[in-house]
């Protein structure tokens, strides 16, 4: 797991700023008489490049990353310094949060106790315990809280993000009379029921889409992990689901047998979709990982120039996040 999401942090930035590079050099052939001008061009694919201005009112519990993406964007000056700067996901990943083998071993427990009261609920109690453990999920929560697409692109890609707002964070500003919060979230027993809450409310057949799951897909449980969306729109949903597909006349299929399975699924009711090539149906997340960093070999120029094309500053503005109600600044968050 090590391995994997070092070569996706790999192919992830790269590709990023390979991606900054290349529309750079677009928009210097136009030959704009300003920098100004050149800046307000890039913003289709990066917002508030050197739009300069105070810092903005922050959470008290925001981590570093979103504080210094924010300072380095609005301070730009240079159409050429926009490749280097620094986004708090342009090698796509969410810092790790669960930090030692207790909050680990915590999250295993509360994700299979809330699965098996979710089957039993739906009248399978019967099955309830034949619900393997996330083994596989937890370990890669060793090391990272989740995946995030900066999407200068503008797909609308979703983030895949299972950590949720738990364990323990960096904190870019330690106000006083803050401590007693952050000690709050810092105490295992206190997130324990934090958890339970955020799984529960993200159970798959619970939760509102804008859309379904794939229709060939039969899931026993699953949890929606992300929302990606474009010009306030839903356009890709993930989750993280114990499902199998069902195959009409005997049809062989490599996913017919029970597994955790990555899903990804668009925001209409025409699924299974294929995205970046094949359908994004993942046996691992080592598989899932390197599909998710393979949107270089896919990415469609004309779609995205469709995309940015005559929209608004407050068109453009999204959040992609894990689950809706979480802080703004609390967890991945991105303005694309």
């Amino acid at each position: 797991m090590r391995h994997a999401i070092t070569q996706f942090r790999h192919n992830m930035e790269t590709a990023n700023r390979r991606f900054l590079r290349d529309r750079v050099t677009e928009i210097e052939a136009l030959h704009l008489p300003t920098e100004a001008d050149k800046l307000q061009r890039m913003r289709d694919y990066w917002d508030n490049l050197g739009i300069g201005g105070p810092d903005p009112h922050w959470n008290q519990l925001v981590p570093p990353g979103p504080v210094r993406e924010d300072r380095e964007v609005r301070g730009v000056t240079c159409l050429a310094e926009v490749p280097s700067l620094y986004h708090q996901y342009m090698d796509g990943v969410c810092p790790p949060r669960l930090r030692t083998e207790a909050w680990r071993q915590m999250y295993l427990e509360m994700f299979h106790e809330v699965c098996s009261a979710a089957v039993a609920d739906d009248g399978q109690s019967q099955e309830a315990d034949a619900i393997p453990q996330c083994e596989e999920l937890v370990l890669f929560l060793k090391y990272a809280n989740g995946v995030c697409d900066p999407d200068f692109r503008r797909l609308g890609i979703a983030p895949f993000v299972p950590g949720f707002y738990i364990g323990v964070s960096e904190y870019a500003f330690v106000e006083e009379g803050a401590e007693r919060e952050m000690k709050g979230f810092r105490d295992l027993e206190a997130q324990r029921e934090a958890l339970r809450g955020y799984l529960k409310d993200s159970l798959l057949g619970q939760v509102g889409l804008h859309g379904t799951i794939d229709d060939d897909l039969e899931v026993k449980v699953g949890f929606l992990i992300g929302c990606g969306g474009w010009m306030h729109e839903d356009r890709w949903y993930s989750a993280y689901a114990y499902c199998r597909v069902i195959e009409e006349d005997g049809a062989d299929s490599a996913y017919k047998h029970w597994a955790w399975r990555v899903v990804f699924f668009e925001a209409s009711e025409d699924n299974p979709a294929t995205l970046y090539g094949r359908r994004p149906l993942f046996d691992s997340i080592p598989e899932f990982l390197e599909w998710y960093s393979s949107w270089p070999d896919y990415v469609d120029m004309r779609q995205v120039r469709r995309n940015v094309s005559g929209t608004t500053l407050e068109a453009r503005m999204i959040v992609v996040v894990a689950r809706v109600g979480f802080p703004l600044h609390g967890i991945c968050t991105v303005n694309t």
